[in-house]
């Protein structure tokens, strides 16, 4: 337990005081209403994994990018792995844990940042623009073969199976759709404001990544007044809409 605070506390080491409060807040609360009431629902456990391999393949996305771009930071630092000791935040596992196990309808959390040495990468911006829209493009690609699944497991799986296994890939599509679209948001310190960043001028560059670590204070009130739901929505069913036609072809 004292090594688990020990990691709580390095990992972290760089949140505002104000951050933590709140998410220390929201985690005492899902947890006192949901655990504590018996209102729990264990069949909504399996769709932790899910959503954590789809946030660990999303760093993954970003450390390899940056490395075929030039830069070795993330693999010296022993972050180029699937491993999901090496990507786990604490506070960021926490929050989606709990909110998923109690089945909210909505879920944020985060892992470690890949560490990025810009100064390293080649092509200049070209190379931080593609290392900022790696993440998104790796959820991209896994919510597209959850739907190669759904098209074809039916065919390649007794009905038992499809049925036990359906609800599961489903939710694997939304969870990677639904983190594309939220990443893609051009707020730090998601995907989205590297993104525009790599075509703005040093100066507003330097201001955006200096609000990396406010950034989630802005995401956790406008995920409390619902703005989160409403900025993503449109992306997610386009989405959703695009891969239900492959699904059905």
């Amino acid at each position: 337990m004292n090594s688990f605070y020990e990691k709580l506390k390095e990992v972290n080491r760089n949140m505002p005081k104000a951050a933590k409060i709140i998410i220390a807040i929201m985690i005492s609360y899902y947890f006192y209403r949901y655990i504590f009431s018996g209102a729990l629902s264990w069949g909504l456990i399996i769709k932790i994994p899910l959503f954590m391999i789809a946030i660990i393949c999303h760093e993954y996305g970003h450390g390899f990018v940056a490395y075929l771009c030039g830069d070795d930071t993330a693999k010296r630092a022993g972050r180029l792995t699937l491993n999901p000791i090496k990507h786990i935040d604490p506070l960021g596992l926490m929050l989606p844990l709990i909110l998923i196990a109690t089945g909210s309808a909505f879920v944020i959390g985060w892992a470690k940042p890949i560490p990025v040495n810009y100064g390293k990468l080649k092509n200049g911006r070209v190379g931080e623009f593609l290392v900022g829209i790696a993440g998104i493009s790796v959820n991209l690609i896994l919510a597209f073969m959850g739907a190669v699944l759904l098209r074809y497991a039916p065919f390649i799986m007794s009905a038992t199976a499809t049925k036990m296994t359906h609800e599961y890939i489903v939710y694997f599509v939304m969870i990677n759709a639904i983190l594309a679209i939220f990443n893609a948001l051009p707020i730090p310190p998601l995907d989205g404001s590297k993104i525009v960043a790599s075509f703005l001028n040093e100066k507003i560059r330097d201001k955006i990544f200096f609000f990396d670590r406010y950034g989630i204070i802005v995401l956790l009130v406008f995920s409390y007044l619902g703005f989160l739901t409403i900025l993503i929505e449109p992306g997610f069913f386009l989405i959703i809409e695009l891969l239900n036609k492959f699904i059905v072809l």
